[in-house]
């Protein structure tokens, strides 16, 4: 069984990268949409991949694989300023 997640990072000109993060292997990996690789991260320790994928791929991507819900995402409000 492999501790792969693989991730969706929305870019703000609507490109989607391919985030591959395995805890297990110590690697991080950054794809563009041709699946060229832009970021190659090795010999990274457990927790290095851990804190990365919980403070900042968790709060700016999406998991593609397994649970989509995070545990450290707080709820979102339904309130919307917009809407008077």
């Amino acid at each position: 069984m492999s501790n792969e997640t693989i991730w969706a990072w929305l870019q703000t000109k609507g490109k989607i990268f391919k985030v591959i993060s395995n805890p297990e292997r110590g690697t991080i990996e950054v794809l563009n949409e041709n699946g060229e690789t832009l970021i190659r991260k090795t010999n990274l320790s457990r927790r290095q991949v851990e804190l990365i994928e919980k403070n900042f791929l968790r709060s700016v991507a999406k998991k593609l694989n397994g649970n989509n819900e995070s545990p450290f995402r707080k709820p979102r409000d339904s309130f919307d300023p917009m809407v008077a």
